[in-house]
């Protein structure tokens, strides 16, 4: 008479999303570029803004909605990409004895924000999902 009824999450392309540490791609672009001493400026600087911009909304998008543990793990990445991020400012200003350019400054904005916006997101929708008043 009964019948099984399964549910699978498909791990399509959202769920791939959801997994990648997109912030962390932002400090390793810029470690990459000091590496290879690409310059920034022009075209590179304009489109390594864009990508940031639209990897923090991913980051936004993905802090919506997530388990205790995606929220845990999320957080090790925001925070390690932070810790990475000074380090590298750091570098630059300490041991290469160069400041850091606008790029860079707004890269780590970038990352900043996403260390601070994400968690308020979760627990913002966490909120919202128990009907609590915020």
């Amino acid at each position: 008479m009964g019948s099984n009824v399964s549910v699978s999450s498909g791990g399509g392309a959202l769920s791939t999303i959801g997994k990648l540490p997109w912030m962390l791609f932002i400090v390793l672009f810029l470690i990459a570029t000091e590496y290879f001493q690409i310059s920034l400026q022009g075209t590179v600087g304009y489109v390594f803004i864009s990508v940031a911009v639209v990897i923090l909304f991913i980051e936004m998008f993905k802090s919506g909605d997530v388990s205790a543990v995606s929220f845990l793990v999320d957080q090790f990445w925001a925070v390690l990409t932070v810790i990475l991020a000074t380090g590298l400012l750091s570098y630059l200003w300490f041991v290469e004895g160069q400041e850091p350019n606008f790029y860079h400054w707004i890269g780590y904005a970038i990352i900043i924000a996403d260390a601070l916006l994400n968690p308020f997101n979760a627990f913002r929708t966490a909120l919202r999902n128990f009907d609590v008043a915020g």
